[in-house]
């Protein structure tokens, strides 16, 4: 039906998921380097950007240069504060530019928050494939003390018989309320927050994933301390299987 692969960007993020007739991809750093996962009628169905780094969104500038059109572009809800040292305001201003410029192309402009209710999908494209938006809350997102990485999408994939739980860059504090307030939002494969950075490692969040895979999408040396050990020491402690580093097991595919 499809594969789902999680691409060694170094400290960085970028998953394409394919199917026969579709592609979408969840943050897209550096994808210029992997373009030939991508279809070639140079149309996407989907770009998630979890949130405004340049090493989640890197790869609009890519798409932009190189025509693809993207039907649907979805990204985080953050509302920058002034002189936000969270978000520079060079990234920013970036995104922003390859927002609007995919949005003049006619591509259909999304910043969700958590969904109100699980009782059906956020978005669900028929044919097995399905995504649901736990993440931000509304409230931990626009707190006075925010910083952008409490509005970073948390997105649950169903595809086909397999599930994906992309955490983006989540904080502890919207992991922590996504552990408090949300069941069975895991259970199979777990796309980890930050890169294995402590914040984002949330003890209660990684219990209640139940994975059976955990993949990181990280790269030494990059910053002091990360990934963190003791991150490192809370994914293999509650990981079923195994736990996949990118700069150790390089990229990752699953067929579903």
């Amino acid at each position: 039906m499809g594969s789902l692969h999680c691409i060694d960007v170094g400290w960085g993020d970028c998953t394409v998921i394919r199917t026969e007739t579709a592609t979408f991809l969840v943050d897209c750093h550096r994808i210029v380097d992997h373009s030939q996962l991508l279809l070639k009628d140079k149309t996407i169905q989907a770009v998630f950007i979890t949130h405004q780094h340049k090493d989640h969104f890197s790869g609009l500038s890519f798409l932009k240069d190189e025509g693809y059109a993207i039907k649907s572009l979805i990204y985080s809800p953050y509302d920058r504060r002034y002189a936000d040292s969270s978000v520079t305001v060079e990234e920013w201003t970036d995104f922003d530019s390859l927002k609007n410029y995919f949005g003049s192309k006619g591509t259909n402009l999304y910043a969700p928050h958590r969904q109100e209710n699980f009782d059906k999908a956020w978005w669900d494209l028929g044919n097995g494939i399905r995504f649901w938006m736990i993440g931000p809350n509304r409230t931990i997102a626009n707190t006075d003390r925010r910083e952008i990485h409490d509005a970073s999408l948390v997105i649950m994939a169903f595809l086909g018989g397999r599930r994906c739980l992309f955490a983006g860059d989540a904080s502890d504090a919207n992991l922590q309320d996504i552990a408090g307030s949300t069941n069975n939002y895991c259970n199979d494969i777990l796309h980890a927050s930050h890169h294995g950075s402590l914040n984002g490692a949330c003890l209660d969040f990684i219990k209640k994933c139940n994975a059976k895979m955990t993949v990181v999408s990280t790269k030494t040396g990059v910053y002091e301390g990360a990934p963190d050990p003791t991150a490192l020491k809370r994914y293999k402690d509650n990981t079923e299987q195994k736990v996949y580093r990118t700069d150790v097991d390089g990229s990752l595919k699953w067929d579903f």
